[in-house]
């Protein structure tokens, strides 16, 4: 029932394939070349690594005294950010602290954040960088010399 220029289904599929593979591979190689514009960064509230004991995930409330909303994850300018955070509540209370991170961003990182408490029932905590990694893409202009 399959006629494709008197060609079989299984020709059909493997020139289909092969065209679509090229079309990927000509996508990944412009792709690879994009560098951004203006150097950014990222900072997420949520835990990369939740392998440590009486760490939590975070809200960030302000960034430089401006709220971003209800998203995990921010773009931001490098440079000095104050970063006000606040967690979930311990055990047996129903909000939790505000505690503030005054942080040099550096351009290109994506930053997780967490919060450290002594124990589970503490309810004072103090936010800390869980991870950092580099942006695929973003690129940081070399400064001129002269």
């Amino acid at each position: 029932m399959f006629d494709r220029r008197n060609g079989s289904p299984l020709t059909y599929q493997i020139a289909r394939t092969g065209v679509l593979v090229s079309a990927l591979a000509a996508a990944l190689v412009g792709i690879g070349g994009c560098t951004t514009a203006k150097p950014f960064s990222y900072l997420d509230s949520e835990r990369w690594s939740k392998v440590e004991m009486n760490t939590y995930d975070t809200f960030i409330v302000s960034v430089d005294g401006k709220s971003p909303g209800f998203r995990s994850r921010i773009v931001v300018d490098p440079g000095r950010h104050h970063i006000v955070f606040q967690t979930v509540p311990a055990a047996g209370f129903t909000y939790s602290p505000q505690k503030a991170l005054d942080i040099d961003i550096e351009p290109c990182v994506r930053y997780w954040f967490e919060a450290k408490r002594v124990n589970g029932l503490e309810q004072d905590f103090e936010p800390r960088v869980n991870h950092t990694e580099p942006i695929p893409g973003c690129v940081v202009a070399a400064k001129s010399t002269g």
